[in-house]
C-alpha cells in the first residue's frame, strides 16, 4: 500500500507564497474559447493536464498565463498529441479545453499556500500521484499522523458535471477520510480574472478536520 511518507510534498519544492500568486495573476486576463469538440471532451486519452501545470510552476516558480499553458503543455506532450492525429478542428477544441482547466490548476494551488500561509500548526500536502491515482487534491494533516483528503471542484454546471465523470474512472482507494469541496463564484475571492478558495473554504476545510478526528485546530493569524 501506498505511503503518503514515501511521497514528496509539492510545496517544499517551490518558493512561493499564496500573496506572490495574486500578485502574478492579477495581472493576467482569463480568455475562453466556446468550441467543445466530443472527441477531445470524452472519447480520447489526452496527455493529462496536471503534469505539465506543476512541472511549468516548479521549474519557473510561476504561475503560467493561460496561453503560456497551453503552450507549454502542447510542448511537453507533443509526441502524445501527435499519436492522437487531431484534425484542425479537434485541436481548436483542445485548446478551448486546456483554456477552460487552467483556472481550476491555479485555483486549487492557491488554496494549498493560503492554507500554509494562514497558520502554521497544521501540515499541508499536495502530490501529483494522489491527485491523478486518488483523487486527492489537498491532504491536512497534524505532527501525530491524523490526515484528511479532500477533492476540489466548482459548484457550476460543468463543474458539477465534470466530478462526476471523474467518479466513474478508476481511482485507487486510500485509507484516510476524503471529502469534497466545492466553490460558489458569489461570495468567493476575486483576484483579477480568477475567482478562489478563501476564508469560507478554508473554514470549511478545518471544520471537517475537527469534526472527523474531535481536534480543535489552532490557527495563528496571516502576516
Amino acid at each position: 500500500m501506498m505511503k503518503i511518507n514515501d511521497l514528496v510534498n509539492f510545496y517544499d519544492t517551490i518558493d512561493l507564497s499564496y500573496k506572490t500568486i495574486e500578485q502574478q495573476i492579477s495581472a493576467y486576463c482569463l480568455k475562453f474559447y466556446p468550441e467543445k469538440n466530443e472527441k477531445v471532451e470524452w472519447k480520447c486519452r489526452l496527455p493529462l493536464f496536471v503534469p505539465a501545470f506543476y512541472k511549468y510552476v516548479k521549474l519557473n516558480n510561476v504561475v503560467p498565463s493561460q496561453h503560456n499553458f497551453w503552450l507549454y503543455y502542447c510542448a511537453e506532450n507533443k509526441p502524445d498529441l501527435q499519436k492522437l492525429k487531431l484534425t484542425y478542428e479537434e485541436k481548436i477544441g483542445l485548446r478551448a479545453r486546456v483554456y477552460r482547466t487552467y483556472p481550476s490548476l491555479v485555483r486549487d494551488l492557491h488554496l494549498g499556500l493560503y492554507l500554509k500561509g494562514m497558520q502554521n500548526r497544521l501540515d499541508i500536502f499536495y502530490n501529483e500521484t494522489l491527485d491523478i491515482k486518488y483523487g486527492i487534491d489537498l491532504l491536512v494533516g497534524d505532527t501525530s499522523g491524523t490526515t484528511v483528503g479532500f477533492a476540489l471542484f466548482t459548484k457550476t454546471g460543468a463543474g458539477k458535471h465534470a466530478r462526476t465523470v471523474k467518479e466513474f474512472r478508476p481511482k485507487k482507494k486510500i485509507e484516510i477520510p476524503c471529502f469534497e469541496l466545492g466553490l460558489d463564484f458569489p461570495g468567493s475571492k476575486k483576484c483579477g480574472d480568477f475567482f478562489l478558495y478563501s476564508e469560507k473554504e478554508t473554514e470549511s476545510i478545518l471544520e471537517k478536520f475537527h469534526q472527523t478526528f474531535k481536534k480543535k485546530i489552532p490557527v495563528c493569524p496571516k502576516k
